[in-house]
């Protein structure tokens, strides 16, 4: 803490020097204000805006004290809430446009919001530059062409989730998602990944406010191993059922977005009626990915401070006992930066207005060409923030690591590192698992040789023998007596016959009991044909014979007395 404060300290020296410097300059020239519009969700389902906009004022005061960038101006911002909802957030900005001062660039959080915000935008010649925007559909150029972000597309994550899903083997997942298009966008980018890497997606699910059938189908369907892309407050009711239908423990793994504050489920829902120590019980062992959002080295970054005395500071204006519970927290880095991205590009445009005679106060909604001069500076915006090296692509998206946590009794830890530019995965080796294994991607099915037991089988050829020793005696006496009296009428050949087949059928009783522990399953079909024809001739001869016995019984008792032979 005093190390803290030794650098706050000095933070707030060069600060106020920055600021005497300026005022001396100023007092012979007069500020100038550039305007941008602010899109902040402060409720809804993601409320980025409570840390965010702290941090896009405390941004915005840090590049105003700094003397290098923009000298002739002063950045100025007017904002409103959006609720994360995409139609509040479109009139939003349409007041922001209609309503004097003109806006030169336009910040917006909430990837639904921005969906609507960027392709509003163009049509104004606006640029807009996301800080809590993760939709994979935002990266299409030809649809968004002014929209920039320093939030990471929700698809950096995927490839993270592939080399997870490989290094343990899973070769079968399964998918649940809100109807939302930033997640329909990430899951079939997740689809073509696993694919191309000899991965099942078994189980789809989607919901749009109720995902208790979502969560049982995905029980009913044996998924083991479950990627959940969905809001904060949508995973606070996926989990509730996941706790009532036992989707949890040692046989299954959840990944789900790591963006979530740390304490998201200990928040107060009337919407479900699970309570914190169930949902924590059913997310035990989860896992989350999410971009590496804080600076991890102490070097200082362009502000002149690093993230120790940027997390201080903040702090400070949050006023939060607990900065866990305070939407957007994580992403506060990204907005901090946005600013100061916005700033450079716009230094740099401001250099290369100046050459042609002309200024970004000139700035209207009609000016293509200024457009264009900071469209290309924020393309080659280069520096170290406070969230790390910030950088945009060809399509406006921000590069960056990818770290996976895992939550153990209620706390997240880190498991690992993923760069996607390198493929450089780094695994600590640290994770726990409830069965003390990583659980196998489905139900394993194991072959089972079930066998009759010997002793049944040794005892049931024991009495069929005595059967047959019975039967052969039968047919010797009758052989040997056929020309008694008693015998002759009793039909002795008939009798032969009746016994013969009883013999036959006591021999099916040794093929049947034959089974892999005594043959080879290579002599099983020549096997299975010997006893369908034992078991269909022995009782043909048995039941013949004894049938024409009562047939001429039969005939006997029915014929009149003359007739009888």
């Amino acid at each position: 803490m005093k190390r803290n404060g030794i650098l706050s300290g000095r933070f707030l020296l060069i600060s106020g020097l920055s600021l005497l410097y300026i005022c001396q300059r100023g007092r012979g020239k007069k500020m100038k204000n550039l305007t941008i519009g602010g899109i902040f969700p402060m409720s809804g389902s993601w409320a980025g805006g409570e840390a965010c906009l702290p941090a896009v004022k405390m941004a915005l005061e840090d590049v105003n004290n700094h003397s290098d960038i923009l000298s002739s101006f002063r950045l100025h911002m007017e904002y409103n809430d959006s609720k994360c909802m995409p139609g509040l957030g479109t009139k939003v900005l349409y007041e922001l446009l209609y309503k004097p001062p003109k806006k030169i660039m336009v910040l917006t959080g909430c990837s639904i919001v921005s969906t609507f915000v960027a392709q509003a935008a163009k049509m104004w010649n606006l640029i807009v530059l996301a800080y809590g925007s993760s939709s994979p559909a935002l990266s299409n150029r030809a649809r968004f062409p002014t929209f920039f972000r320093t939030h990471p597309s929700a698809t950096l994550h995927n490839p993270t989730r592939v080399r997870i899903f490989e290094k343990f083997s899973w070769k079968r997942i399964a998918t649940i998602q809100e109807t939302q298009e930033v997640f329909t966008s990430t899951v079939e980018d997740l689809e073509e990944r696993v694919k191309r890497a000899g991965i099942e997606v078994a189980v789809r699910q989607n919901f749009l406010t109720d995902p208790t059938n979502a969560v049982r189908n995905l029980k009913r369907q044996d998924a083991r191993i479950i990627i959940g892309v969905f809001y904060e407050d949508m995973a606070r009711r996926v989990f509730c059922q996941a706790y009532k239908e036992k989707l949890y423990g040692k046989k299954y793994v959840w990944f789900i977005i790591g963006w979530y504050p740390d304490n998201w489920y200990k928040v107060a829902d009337s919407t479900i009626n699970c309570t914190a120590d169930q949902l924590r019980e059913a997310l035990e062992g989860h896992f989350t990915t999410e971009a590496v959002l804080l600076h991890q080295g102490s070097t200082p970054t362009i502000s002149g401070m690093n993230t120790t005395v940027f997390k201080h500071r903040l702090n400070e204006r949050l006023h939060a006992p607990d900065t866990s519970q305070v939407g957007g927290y994580p992403e506060s880095p990204l907005a901090y930066d946005a600013v100061w991205a916005l700033a450079l590009a716009l230094n740099k445009t401001q250099e290369r207005l100046e050459e042609r005679n002309m200024s970004l106060d000139e700035f209207d909604y009609s000016n293509q060409d200024i457009t264009k001069e900071i469209y290309t500076a924020m393309n080659s915006t280069r520096f170290l923030g406070v969230s790390g090296n910030v950088a945009f692509s060809s399509q406006g998206d921000r590069i960056m690591w990818t770290q996976v946590e895992q939550m153990i009794n209620g706390t997240y830890y880190k498991r690992g590192y993923y760069d996607n530019n390198s493929d450089n995965f780094t695994w600590f080796g640290t994770e726990i698992w409830a069965g003390g294994k990583p659980p196998p991607d489905q139900t394993l099915q194991v072959p089972v040789l079930r066998v009759i037991s010997q002793g049944l089988f040794f005892s049931m050829c024991g009495l069929a023998v005595v059967g047959i020793i019975a039967g052969i005696c039968c047919m010797i006496f009758n052989i040997t007596n056929k020309t008694r009296r008693c015998i002759a009428y009793s039909q002795p050949n008939i009798n032969n016959i009746v016994l013969l087949g009883c013999i036959i059928c006591l021999l099916y009783v040794f093929l049947l009991g034959l089974d892999e522990q005594f043959v080879s399953p290579d002599i099983y079909p020549e096997l299975c044909q010997l006893r369908t024809w034992l078991i269909a001739t022995g009782f043909s001869l048995g039941y013949g014979g004894m049938f024409s016995k009562i047939w001429t019984v039969h005939r006997l008792t029915t014929m009149r007395k003359k007739d009888k032979r």
